[in-house]
């Protein structure tokens, strides 16, 4: 007589252990630009027309939260009716990167449209490989001087310094950009391009492009900056 209450007990069971298995496997998969950078680089230029994916420290980081603020005003004004696909990373984390968003209101108020964090730096490691940032620098806390603002730990592959890329016309590199890491500019923190003279210079080679002309991508070192250590208000961070 309690062979069917039983048998369902079993089944109802049996279903709840494969729910929660299922769960755990799917929070388990690993995001495309976590396995496979190249191909993940490769759709996202495919699905838009401009790309820019610009890499910060962490959530930690004032010169960061002033930095992608000044880009992201930027973007609202001028880039986003373009449609550019706006993306910031960090090497913090995904945690770190969601947590940069909700304080810094990068999504909600400035239009990026993501907001990627990777401890295990595959998109850098990518990017400096095949030589799309070649001079990409990945400090330990100590070199970066930061040890007071972090939690041990938290970059167990280092801190990937500033970088950015900017892509227009589906894929065709039109600017790049890594940061020097020394005592005058905080070790990797200050002094980055300014966005209204990236844009400019991104603008430049779209039209080049639509009129049939090769480009080559301006290193945006050579560019005015901002970000100052005294526009932050800190002398290291």
């Amino acid at each position: 007589r309690d062979s069917a209450p039983s048998t369902l007990r079993g089944v109802t069971l049996f279903l709840h252990q494969f729910y929660s298995i299922s769960r755990i496997m799917v929070s388990l998969e690993k995001p495309l630009y976590v396995t496979d950078p190249e191909a993940w680089l490769q759709k996202e230029n495919e699905a838009h027309a401009f790309l820019c994916i610009v890499i910060f420290r962490g959530s930690w980081c004032k010169f960061d939260k002033h930095y992608l603020t000044a880009l992201g005003k930027h973007n609202e004004s001028h880039m986003k009716q373009e449609q550019v696909y706006l993306i910031a990373w960090t090497s913090e984390g995904a945690e770190g990167a969601s947590k940069a968003d909700e304080e810094w209101n990068l999504t909600s108020q400035l239009g990026y449209n993501e907001v990627l964090g990777d401890e295990t730096c595959a998109l850098a490691k990518y990017l400096k490989e095949d030589e799309i940032l070649p001079n990409l620098v990945t400090s330990t806390p100590q070199e970066a001087h930061v040890e007071e603002f972090i939690t041990p730990g938290t970059y167990p592959n280092g801190i990937v310094q500033p970088g950015m890329v900017f892509y227009a016309h589906h894929g065709n590199l039109s600017l790049q950009w890594e940061a020097e890491v020394h005592d005058r500019n905080s070790f990797g923190g200050a002094n980055r391009p300014h966005p209204s003279e990236i844009w400019n210079q991104v603008l430049k080679r779209k039209h080049a492009l639509e009129h049939g002309s090769a480009i080559m991508p301006v290193h945006a070192s050579k560019l005015p900056t901002c970000t100052s250590a005294s526009d932050v208000g800190c002398i290291v961070m």
